[in-house]
């Protein structure tokens, strides 16, 4: 029981309340599947990937040169799990770093200020695409893939089968589907539901929300009052009225925010009582 407050303590002490504006919002919610929420994703993924021109689709035909004259990224993989967002991220560190070259020879700010927007989408790209390769790894960890397999790391994971073409797409990993999630479509309402727990579902929604947007404005507040706020020179620069208007639904959006959160504090405190309080009793002094 002390153990179990103790960490329900350190979560609520850790939270961060994120207010965050974006473009073209649906309203839509994310599917109750883990699996369909992380299809959304990686092929929002693929498809600003493919626009900025870092990659392209494996249909089984030679890829086609970049700007720099070098053959585009091809993304293999039909699935959105452990290979699938390690290509993507792969090719978002490919396209970051050719569009970072580009920055000296852009002429105006406004083409300055769009590479700009474009390399921080491929780093959000490149990390959050890291942060799902760690669950997947943790989920073979749970379950000891790599010691059954005689495997480790992705050398092995990403040969080629034998009979596959040089430049056509990679199978499905069907056996990986215990604790992986590269499969096709068809089959992701059909198998057992991937096993992760609320951070990790937490971690996936906040992904599925922002997905390729770009933001406009954020707000982290922290427990111990620090409050952060991020302005985006896109925020900046909108027309006066219109600017007034996101801030002020920013500032409403964050206030409820950490007023649901204060709610949420003291429902815990309440139900819990002299046993949370003996929590912190050890740091009155500190």
């Amino acid at each position: 029981m002390e153990q179990s407050l103790k960490s329900l303590a350190s979560e609520l002490l850790t939270l961060e309340v994120n207010t965050i504006l974006k473009e073209n919002t649906t309203g839509a919610k994310m599917p109750v599947n883990k699996r369909m929420a992380l299809r959304d994703i990686i092929e929002r993924y693929k498809q600003t990937l493919v626009e900025y021109g870092v990659c392209e689709i494996a249909k089984g035909n030679p890829p086609a040169k970049d700007g720099a004259g070098k053959p585009k990224f091809l993304l293999r993989f039909k699935g959105a799990g452990e290979y699938s967002f390690y290509e993507v991220k792969r090719a978002a560190h490919q396209g970051k770093q050719y569009y970072e070259s580009l920055l000296p020879k852009m002429q105006t700010e406004e083409q300055l200020e769009q590479l700009k927007e474009r390399i921080q989408l491929l780093y959000r790209i490149e990390r959050q695409s890291s942060n799902f390769i760690g669950m997947f790894k943790l989920e073979r960890t749970k379950m000891k893939i790599d010691e059954h397999q005689g495997l480790a790391g992705y050398d092995n994971e990403f040969k080629a089968p034998k009979d596959i073409g040089e430049y056509a797409p990679y199978p499905s990993q069907m056996g990986s589907i215990k604790w992986n999630n590269d499969i096709f479509l068809h089959e992701m309402n059909t198998v057992k539901p991937l096993d992760f727990d609320s951070e990790q579902i937490t971690q996936i929604r906040k992904a599925w929300e922002l997905g390729t947007q770009q933001v406009l404005l954020q707000t982290v507040v922290q427990i111990d009052g620090d409050i952060t706020s991020y302005l985006t020179p896109k925020f900046v620069k909108l027309p006066d009225g219109l600017r007034d208007m996101v801030m002020n639904f920013h500032q409403s959006s964050t206030n409820e925010a950490t007023a649901h959160w204060s709610s949420f504090f003291k429902v815990i405190a309440d139900l819990t009582g002299k046993a949370f309080s003996s929590v912190f009793g050890g740091n009155k002094d500190a």
